[in-house]
């Protein structure tokens, strides 16, 4: 205490330490070591020190959060914040409308690198995630920065037709555009995560119809790069059939470069699979006995061949198949 008292921080915040050794939770030595650490500049252990503190005294660790804020961490103080909210509400309500307003200030300051202000909207929405309004400039932020993955969260969160409809006015018409730019540019994955985010806001036949157009080309282009081997064939199928998991087209492609990569057991998990959940068609057979053959289950691969043909009686591959197999059956 002496020492912080002389403003000679580093040492107060070692002994500290020295004493939360020998007792961790000594409420006392964590305060001090906020304190120092908040005085050395290092916040990152202030607000650990605070975290720590929270648990077994509220009042102090409130004290330290307004420490924070007077040193214009209000982000740091947030963090503490929302460790456990209700706590500092029973003992300083006045502290969380403070912060909440302090974050959403910070998050409206445009000279303020996007990251800040990211991290900002989070912080308050945190406090206040029925905040339609807040929500919906935090995806303009994000639809700012290109985001797919964080906008679509933050608009799965808007469940309400009426919050909907408010993010729609706003947010629509850029994400369209910027997923019929990434179509005629044949960026296709991109094309297609713009689009899914567009149907979160409109699920019109038109906006659908533009999905499936986008998953079409998809289809066509990964299944020219499986013709020329292309080295990266797998990587595509992985992704397509991940985009499109209930899409036969899909997971045929998929399946097929598992197999030419000589990942037969992969091939026939994801195939047979299909086949429990009553989704396979001839071709997923075809391959399945295909995957089989190669993975010396002739069982398996005569067993998928004749479920193939139960699908399709003129399925030549199996056809072909069989001709091969049944010679060597025992």
């Amino acid at each position: 205490m002496a020492l912080y008292k002389l403003e000679r921080f580093a040492e107060a915040a070692e002994e500290a330490r020295a004493a939360l050794k020998l007792e961790p939770m000594d409420s006392v030595a964590l305060r001090y070591l906020a304190r120092s650490t908040l005085g050395t500049g290092d916040i990152e252990a202030t607000v650990s020190a605070l975290t720590e503190l929270l648990s077994s005294s509220a009042p102090d660790a409130a004290t330290g959060i307004r420490a924070l804020l007077r040193s214009g961490e209000v982000l740091a103080a947030a963090r503490v914040l929302l460790v456990d909210p209700a706590r500092i509400a029973d003992c300083d309500p006045e502290l969380l409308q403070r912060i909440g307003v302090l974050l959403r200030h910070m998050a409206s300051r445009k000279q303020l690198d996007g990251e800040q202000r990211i991290a900002a909207f989070d912080a308050a929405l945190a406090l206040d995630p029925d905040n339609t309004v807040l929500r919906i400039d935090l995806c303009r932020l994000l639809l700012a920065s290109d985001d797919v993955s964080s906008l679509a969260a933050h608009l799965s969160h808007l469940a309400e037709p009426s919050s909907r409809q408010a993010a729609a006015g706003a947010l629509l018409r850029d994400i369209v555009i910027r997923g019929k730019k990434c179509f005629r540019e044949e960026q296709l994955e991109q094309a297609h995560d713009w689009v899914r985010l567009a149907l979160l806001l409109d699920a019109s036949e038109s906006m659908q119809d533009l999905f499936d157009r986008i998953r079409t080309r998809r289809l066509s282009h990964v299944r020219r790069s499986l013709v020329n081997r292309s080295a990266d064939g797998l990587e595509q199928t992985t992704g397509l059939f991940a985009d499109y998991p209930d899409d036969a087209g899909a997971r045929s492609l998929h399946a097929r470069a598992l197999i030419a990569g000589r990942f037969y057991a992969a091939a026939v998990a994801l195939l047979r699979s299909a086949a429990q959940k009553g989704n396979a068609t001839a071709d997923d057979y075809v391959q399945l006995a295909r995957a089989c053959r190669a993975s010396h289950d002739l069982e398996g691969a005569i067993g998928a061949c004749f479920d193939a043909l139960a699908l399709h009686h003129e399925e030549t591959t199996a056809l072909a198949l069989l001709s091969q197999l049944l010679p060597n059956r025992q």
